[in-house]
């Protein structure tokens, strides 16, 4: 295959890679030195057929299409930066994410640092930048909605895009635009009253066999504080004081008192020592495993998690009238915006109950 022979900055030279095959390459002269750029493309010194002369045509205006670009960028002075985010785009992407989270100063970081945990699950690394496209991102999207429930999962991909948007920007971005910028990331309406028990389903759970007795003492005590998991099972009898729960929240870093219905006080159970734990949780997945079989058992078909005991409890207080700034405080939340979806949820859950009266 013959390329254009006119003298250009920019040559294509060509290295063999094999019996039938040429490696192609950009080389030109910058700073006194001979740069080669290896383009990724070859072509077959002798084509067998029309696929492969066809290939031979495909990769001639490709490399001259590149050659022309490296040219213009030689010419205005762009080339370095071009190269520079070349190379970018071919770094280990958890790499650049633990990096990004080392430097990363906000004060949602801890939120971010379980993105990253659950992203490691779903794409063990090592993983390059290129095979991050918008297809991974719509199944990591997915893979979210599986795993956590309510507004959490537009949350944590929210963070995800964040990031892949700080990777498309600055001299260092690995990115030429952000693979995730064309998924959407709406809100799953009604998706928090699915996931709040009744009163009549926590009886019906009280009266079902879990599996795990810690899960489900664990599980019933969140339904009544509004603990999420993180902070139940990093609760220790310390913490139990004068007949409340004071912890600092994990997620959101505030600290939080809730005073011990007497739903409550009778799951904790015997006091332990000060610096033991209350409960004696396996793993998350574990748990949730026991959750989900405990469910079934009850004859509850709705998807359960630690954050349905929590939703549970927010939207009984709203149910019994209790005022929004009241719920906030004891939910932990950092704004109101927060808290005015199980005021949402609430007054739904009364209209139903209702219009659930026969007609005369």
């Amino acid at each position: 295959m013959e390329f254009k022979t006119t003298k250009r900055r920019v040559s294509i030279k060509e290295k063999s890679t094999s019996e039938n095959k040429l490696r192609l390459y950009l080389v030109w002269y910058q700073n006194h030195k001979r740069i080669w750029e290896a383009t990724n493309e070859f072509y077959f010194i002798t084509p067998k057929g029309v696929l492969e002369r066809q290939h031979n045509k495909d990769v001639k205006i490709k490399v001259e299409a590149l050659r022309n670009i490296r040219e213009t960028q030689l010419f205005t002075g762009e080339i370095d930066e071009a190269l520079e985010q070349k190379r970018n785009r071919n770094v280990e992407f958890h790499s650049a994410f633990e990096s990004y989270l080392d430097s990363y100063q906000q004060k949602d970081k801890r939120v971010m640092q379980a993105v990253y945990k659950l992203f490691k699950e779903f794409a063990p690394p090592p993983l390059s930048t290129k095979q991050i496209d918008e297809t991974l991102c719509i199944k990591f999207k997915d893979f979210l909605e599986s795993r956590l429930n309510g507004e959490t999962p537009q949350g944590y991909f929210a963070r995800f895009k964040k990031f892949l948007s700080f990777c498309s920007k600055g001299k260092d971005k690995i990115f030429k635009q952000n693979p995730a910028s064309d998924v959407r990331n709406n809100k799953i309406e009604n998706k928090l009253e699915k996931d709040t028990l009744t009163i009549a389903e926590m009886k019906s759970l009280i009266a079902a066999n879990c599996g795990n007795k810690e899960v489900k003492r664990a599980f019933l005590f969140a339904c009544n504080t509004g603990l999420r998991f993180v902070d139940i099972k990093a609760l220790k009898w310390q913490n139990i004081k004068d007949d409340s729960v004071q912890i600092r929240q994990a997620k959101t870093d505030i600290n939080v008192k809730v005073f011990l219905n007497t739903n409550a006080k009778q799951f904790l159970g015997e006091r332990g020592k000060e610096e033991e734990y209350v409960f004696s949780l396996p793993s998350h997945n574990a748990t949730i495993k026991n959750l989900e079989y405990w469910a079934k058992r009850a004859g509850i078909e709705k998807h359960i998690t630690f954050h349905c005991a929590r939703h549970t409890f927010g939207t009984l207080l709203a149910f019994y009238e209790n005022d929004i700034l009241t719920i906030s405080k004891l939910m932990g939340h950092t704004s109101l915006k927060h808290t005015t979806k199980y005021i949402r949820v609430a007054d739904e859950m009364k209209k139903k109950a209702v219009e659930s009266i026969p007609t005369f």
